[in-house]
């Protein structure tokens, strides 16, 4: 897949910000947050974004047009694996969900953008993707008593 030179919009800033739950299964992951102005949204769609090895879908969270974007990735929670010397009870294990192998050589960094542009899917790379300090997000209120 050839990475365009040239994006048909402008990046103003992008971030990645890890995020852990306050509460028990809550989850955790990594959210990449972008600006993006000058996209001409009747010649452009925004698609996908690839970072880390993952992908996922480019979500417009924009308020009064300010061309704001996410890029949501939920860490898998580990899967507890049966070890018994009866192997009827390890047979009951879920098998492990490969990753797809992603088409880029991406760097910590770094992620990739695709999107449509005249009927064609196209792809441009985003470079030195600041990482913020990750959020905590509380647990839920305790009942004083």
């Amino acid at each position: 897949m050839k990475l365009q030179e040239k994006a048909p919009f402008t990046i103003v800033s992008a971030f990645a910000q890890p995020w852990t739950g306050g509460q028990p299964d809550s989850g955790s992951g990594i959210n990449v947050q972008m600006t993006i102005q000058n996209l001409n949204k009747k010649d452009i769609q925004l698609l996908d974004f690839y970072f880390r090895g993952n992908q996922t879908k480019l979500e417009d969270i924009s308020t009064n047009n300010n061309g704001l974007y996410i890029a949501r990735y939920l860490k898998q929670a580990e899967k507890e694996v049966v070890l018994h010397k009866d192997s009827q009870k390890e047979a009951q294990n879920e098998p492990p969900t490969l990753q797809p192998t992603l088409p880029f050589q991406l760097k910590d960094n770094e992620g990739v953008i695709s999107y449509i542009e005249n009927g064609i899917i196209k792809y441009y790379k985003l470079e030195n993707i600041l990482e913020k300090f990750p959020n905590f997000y509380p647990s839920a209120p305790q009942h004083k008593q």
